[in-house]
């Protein structure tokens, strides 16, 4: 068992200690990757690792991301900075823009880690769980410290993390917005990038009602479904209508 555990403070501060001590309460191989000691470049917005599948930027990125796809899970830590996670952090989830589109990490446990000096714990949290659900991975928990408390965390903390990890066939429920904004990941794959589609194909995603094996009552299911048919059939007509317009 492996786990990557990510560092997006500029320097070793309270994060960097928070996240050694959960690491340090996991019975897994471990790894701590500083972001700062790599070369990321911002986004460039050109969109070729949407329609091509590769970042015409030459950096660190790929490395990094190969290391999250490798691993077993991941923990992801941000301090707050004016109410949103660190530059760093919001320039490297940038360049992840592919994996909203073809989500690759498909019930991966995730855990969730951020600090602050003052306010905003729980937006930033929640900002980073949107992002890690795009990606198709399973959201195990946050920790989240302001500067007055001790950066020490129990066995509750990681509880989920680790059940998750040692038992990845379970099932967590999963309410409506999260199977709506699954709807909406599908329908936009389903419609507007080819290669978008064939990897939601090849993976079976297309027919499935969530990234992987969830539990989720009757009712929310469909709704989503309904919701996500709808949605389909206005994003293919639109399409449509644009290419008819280009012609």
């Amino acid at each position: 068992m492996r786990i990557v555990a990510i560092n997006s403070s500029m320097r070793k501060g309270r994060t960097y200690e928070l996240l050694n001590n959960v690491v340090s309460k996991l019975p897994y191989d471990s790894e701590i990757i500083n972001l700062k000691d790599y070369n990321i470049k911002f986004c460039l917005g050109c969109e070729n690792c949407l329609k091509r599948d590769k970042c015409v930027i030459n950096d660190d990125m790929e490395f990094l991301m190969n290391k999250i796809l490798e691993a077993d899970g991941l923990i992801l830590s941000s301090p707050v900075y004016i109410e949103n996670v660190s530059g760093l952090l919001k320039t490297f989830l940038d360049r992840t823009c592919k994996w909203y589109h073809r989500p690759p990490l498909l019930g991966k446990p995730v855990l969730l880690v951020a600090t602050t000096a003052g306010s905003a714990l729980k937006s930033v949290l929640n900002y980073m769980e949107k992002v890690v659900i795009s990606w198709g991975m399973k959201p195990c928990g946050k920790i989240g410290k302001k500067i007055s408390e001790k950066r020490e965390v129990n066995e509750r903390d990681i509880e989920k993390f680790i059940k998750a990890l040692e038992n990845p066939n379970s099932r967590e429920y999963v309410g409506l917005i999260r199977l709506m904004r699954f709807q909406v990941q599908k329908a936009m794959a389903k419609n507007v990038i080819k290669i978008d589609k064939e990897y939601w194909r090849r993976t079976r995603l297309l027919e499935a009602r969530y990234f992987y094996e969830i539990k989720a009552d009757p009712l929310s299911q469909l709704i989503a479904a309904s919701f996500g048919k709808f949605l389909s059939n206005k994003i293919g007509e639109n399409v449509a209508q644009n290419s008819l317009n280009l012609d």
